[in-house]
């Protein structure tokens, strides 16, 4: 019997598309627990057979098996090969992996019902909670004083903006975290003229002289304010941050898609007139 265990598992295994399985106490044997159907793994986790997945405080994830997966395992179910069960209601079987320490995994696949607790749910619900600042404008000529028209304006945004940020989301065993990072910033200059800079941008220093430094997010106007209601135009500047989102004790992951903030300024352009003698 314990020769036909370890064919059905290593069968099930190369189903799943498992090669080459790891064994950590170099039996190269299956086992069944009394809970679930598995193999030793190790080899700092880098190749995943299967186990018990007890005992252990560290985190578990779950991947969920592809089509062929969850016929390979259904199919075990039915012939009475694993005891991991399904239940009576919708539910799904899972590649289970835990951290076991010592750089070490288990791996186990287990039937789990479809979760009453919708992690994607909880990952909007991080999100919401994620907090996302919005840019804080830095121009040189500074911001209360005018901008000249022809000389380049250095626009940067608070560098400590610029860094991801998170929260989490708790329901139970299910736990979300959602992650925003910064990507691009928009400049919407006022005058119909946007410039979009892949980072903060880079601080203008007084100190050092204006041709011993460079900035790749800088705007030049052509014409002056002056016409414009309160003599300014508006600037709009939108930070654009990619958001994912990861989850402990269910299945799941992934993107969140794109989160937006904006903050306005008044720009007073001056046009300064040159006299010819």
């Amino acid at each position: 019997m314990h020769r036909g265990l370890t064919a059905g598992f290593l069968a099930f295994a190369i189903a799943l598309g498992v090669t080459s399985p790891a064994y950590a106490d170099g039996s190269g044997d299956a086992f069944n627990d009394g809970d679930e159907i598995g193999a030793e793994a190790g080899d700092g986790g880098t190749q995943v057979g299967g186990g018990s997945g007890g005992g252990g405080s560290s985190p578990c994830r779950y991947e969920l098996l592809d089509e062929a997966g969850q016929q390979a395992a259904q199919g075990l179910a039915d012939g009475g090969w694993s005891q991991s069960v399904p239940g009576d209601g919708p539910g799904r079987w899972y590649r289970k992996i835990c951290d076991i320490g010592n750089g070490q995994t288990t791996g186990t696949t287990v039937w789990l019902p479809d979760p009453a607790v919708d992690p994607e749910a909880l990952a909007e619900e991080a999100l919401d909670r994620t907090p996302i600042p919005a840019p804080e404008i830095r121009l040189n000529p500074p911001a209360g004083e005018d901008q000249v028209v022809n000389v380049p304006t250095w626009m940067w945004i608070d560098r400590d903006a610029w860094t991801p940020v998170s929260a989490t989301a708790s329901a139970g065993a299910v736990s979300v975290t959602a992650t925003a990072t910064p990507t691009s910033v928009s400049w919407d200059m006022g005058n119909g003229d946007v410039v979009v800079c892949a980072g903060a941008g880079t601080p203008y220093d007084p100190s050092v002289r204006a041709d011993e430094q460079h900035s790749d997010c800088t705007y030049t106007y052509r014409g002056s304010s002056a016409g414009r209601p309160s003599g300014a135009f508006t600037m709009s500047v939108t930070m654009t941050w990619g958001v994912t989102w990861s989850v402990v004790g269910a299945p799941g992951g992934g993107s969140l898609g794109t989160a937006q903030r904006t903050a306005t300024s008044a720009v007073r352009v001056a046009e300064i007139q040159a006299v010819n003698e």
